[in-house]
């Protein structure tokens, strides 16, 4: 179980590190962007695009950022209660967390793909890009943290077996 825990563990890190990158690059054309968007808006046209673009960019870096703070466990929590807890209550309680965590993304994944199933056949205005690209950010994003979630589960149940010991 070890072994199979830390084969998937390492999966996970090098997918975190891969999307550390991309969520970079969206960054780095998120200011790009809206940089072209200012600058032409002040002293020329304003590009039509530029908006659009930009929206959709920070919806995609925020979805994909989302994914390496949970696998990070950088999200915001309120631990007084739990820190108080006892080192067996801690670990059932963050095998209750995940499991939850699990299911949530589970459903997320479900309505994110009969969203864009929805959006077949529109496009953006501006860009003209098909709005299933755009909504593909939520259920790609959800089924990272599906997987950094049931690898942080699988590493929780191996800890627990091991206080149990």
């Amino acid at each position: 179980m070890e072994r199979f825990y830390h084969t998937f563990k390492k999966v996970s890190d090098g997918l975190n590190s891969l999307i550390k990158i991309v969520v970079f690059v969206l960054l780095f054309a998120l200011v790009i962007t809206v940089t072209i968007q200012i600058i032409f808006r002040v002293f020329f046209t304003p590009f039509s695009w530029t908006e659009e673009l930009s929206r959709y960019l920070l919806v995609w870096d925020s979805l994909l950022a989302a994914t390496v703070a949970y696998k990070q466990n950088s999200h915001i929590a309120i631990t007084f209660v739990i820190d108080k807890l006892a080192i067996r209550a801690k670990k059932m309680f963050r095998i209750l967390s995940y499991s939850v965590s699990i299911l949530f993304f589970i459903v997320a994944i479900y309505y994110g793909i009969k969203m864009i199933s929805l959006q077949i056949y529109q496009t953006s205005p501006a860009l003209l890009i098909p709005m299933k690209i755009v909504y593909l950010c939520l259920p790609l994003s959800f089924s990272v943290m599906l997987y950094h979630g049931l690898v942080n589960l699988i590493g929780e149940l191996i800890k627990f077996k091991e206080v149990e010991k």
